[in-house]
């Protein structure tokens, strides 16, 4: 009989190869499932799809702020609007002009008389005050005296040229009237308002008739005090056509070029233009004067550039034409 390998042995080999066997079919296994399939079953990696661009706001208009206001239509100024001036209608005349030789306080420049035809016109109630100065000028005049008195009350000082070009402003306000300086004729036929004595309440002149120089009055009146400074216009009484201080005060400029005497003047009360120098007439006499120079026929001439807070002036006019 053969001898073979015992029957053991043979069991523990065939064991051996079953359990190489399934280490081989397990390692190949494993390796295969690391292999990337190819067929149907494999899905092909989606490419990415791009992101729409993001769409950009619409631009808004920027506000800016800004501490300036609003720029606004330019506008038409307001009228100015013309001062209170109360006027007096004189009544056309005929007046003996200048004063007679025996008139006491007389001046030689004060003839010889003669008559003159003056036609009507407007004419201040009171000299130009420091309020309507104000309001047409916008300041105060050039001579500015501080006073105890309402300063808006009280006449304006200034000179010649300054008032005419307070006339020219007064004019541009196109109120109802056109203004103008009185001529000398004019000034004197209204102060006397119809009377021929030397003040236009008679033949002297007392402390409480006028504002002047009271040390030094007229017509055998008695000495009183000085005020030294001018008064409210409307102070004092007034003559028969109702217009004040044509007697003190302030001395009032008039239109009229000054000559010696009244050789050559119009007989028909227009101004005087003939230059015979280069100062203006002034009438009525001031504060300061002595009572004499208030007479009505009294004059003098003063330079037209003259600021010496003595000068005043009133206002005539004439209806304007539309």
């Amino acid at each position: 009989m053969m001898s073979g390998p015992p029957r053991r042995q043979i069991l523990f080999a065939f064991a051996a190869l079953v359990m190489v066997l399934f280490v081989l079919t397990s390692s190949s296994a494993r390796r295969s499932a690391h292999v990337p399939q190819v067929g149907a079953d494999r899905r092909p990696t989606p490419t990415p799809k791009p992101k729409p661009a993001a769409s950009r706001p619409t631009p808004r208009p920027v506000t800016r702020s800004s501490s300036r206001p609003p720029a606004t239509q330019p506008t038409t100024p307001a009228r100015q609007a013309a001062p209170q001036i109360e006027m007096v209608l004189i009544p056309a005349g005929t007046f003996t002009m200048g004063s007679p030789e025996s008139e006491r306080g007389r001046n030689s420049n004060e003839g010889p008389q003669h008559q003159v035809t003056v036609q009507s016109f407007y004419i201040g109630k009171y000299e130009v005050t420091q309020a309507q100065w104000q309001q047409v000028m916008g300041t105060h005049p050039s001579v500015y005296i501080p006073s105890d008195h309402n300063e808006n009350d009280l006449p304006v000082p200034v000179s010649w040229n300054e008032a005419k070009e307070f006339i020219r402003k007064l004019n541009l306000i196109k109120d109802r009237y056109v203004y103008r300086l009185p001529t000398e004729a004019e000034w004197e036929y209204a102060c006397r308002a119809g009377t021929t004595t030397e003040f236009y309440f008679g033949g002297s002149l007392s402390f409480d008739q006028a504002n002047f120089d009271g040390r030094w009055p007229y017509g055998g009146v008695g000495r009183m005090t000085y005020r030294g400074e001018t008064t409210p216009v409307g102070s004092f009484r007034p003559n028969a056509f109702g217009l004040y201080d044509m007697h003190g005060n302030l001395w009032e400029w008039c239109e009229d070029w000054y000559h010696e005497n009244y050789d050559g003047a119009p007989a028909d009360g227009s101004v005087w233009a003939s230059s015979q120098g280069d100062s203006r007439v002034i009438r009525g006499g001031a504060y300061n004067s002595e009572g004499h120079a208030l007479r009505s026929a009294s004059r003098v001439g003063v330079h037209t550039d003259t600021t010496n807070g003595l000068l005043g002036f009133r206002l005539v006019a004439t209806s304007r034409t539309l």
